[in-house]
């Protein structure tokens, strides 16, 4: 019961997640080449802990059947890594020329345009509109839920809030991307594997397997099985 025990519902998004320089599930996409001359990161830093900010770029490295180097940074690391970031913040990602990428929104599409995961023509416009939806749909369930980072100062007061504002939150995640789904269902694209679909189910697995678990069999229960079974997804959620 949330209530009464809000740090439970934060089991699975604070769970360690170990990254290992790592070979795709996905190479047979090898056709899949860079889109806008980008390049792959060859490094990539965030937290040891599954977030709606991480995933998705984790998600899309796996999926793109290239490889990299992934260090995952624990808590109690934090302090004496922060201040060797280019921002005092992660994700940061290290490029094959030596820049240092930062900002997870810059990541993550860096990471699928060198991957051919951006879509094209239809797909990529679809993809970026579900980037959109994306982050108004996690801002709206981050204003209301506790997170790792913030779990100590949620208080009786919060505690009603989310409790006030849950329903808003599964009614748009309800009823903001069915009309876009293709008739299977369980894509929005003909791949089903653009970076739009691929940051959407971050967001929602985060969310799913902490304060609104109701999402996983509402309308999007098709996209949120078919993604649960991609194998550099599961690669990434098994740790």
């Amino acid at each position: 019961n949330f209530g009464s025990n809000p740090g439970a519902i934060l089991a699975q998004v604070a769970a360690p997640l170990e990254l290992l320089t790592a070979m795709s599930c996905f190479a047979w996409l090898g056709g899949g080449g860079g889109q806008l001359g980008l390049p792959m990161p060859k490094k990539f830093t965030y937290f040891a802990l599954k977030t709606p900010v991480g995933l998705p770029s984790q998600f899309a490295l796996e999926v793109s059947g290239k490889s990299y180097e992934g260090r995952s940074v624990t808590m109690d690391k934090w302090p004496a890594v922060k201040p060797t970031t280019p921002n005092g913040q992660l994700p940061f990602a290290e490029m094959p020329d030596g820049m240092v990428l930062c900002e997870s929104g810059a990541i993550g599409r860096t990471i699928a345009g060198a991957s051919g995961l951006l879509g094209e023509g239809k797909d990529y416009m679809v993809s970026e509109m579900l980037l959109g939806i994306s982050n108004d749909f996690n801002k709206k369930a981050m204003d209301i839920a506790p997170s790792v980072f913030t779990v100590e100062k949620f208080d009786a007061v919060k505690k009603q809030a989310y409790q006030d504002g849950k329903a808003d939150v599964i009614d748009f995640a309800n009823s903001k991307y069915e009309k876009f789904l293709l008739p299977e269902g369980d894509r929005f694209t003909k791949s089903g594997l653009t970076f739009g679909e691929i940051d959407l189910f971050g967001k929602l697995y985060v969310h799913v397997n902490g304060a609104f678990p109701e999402i996983k069999e509402g309308k999007l229960a098709r996209f949120y099985a078919r993604m649960s079974e991609v194998p550099g997804i599961k690669k990434v959620l098994s740790g």
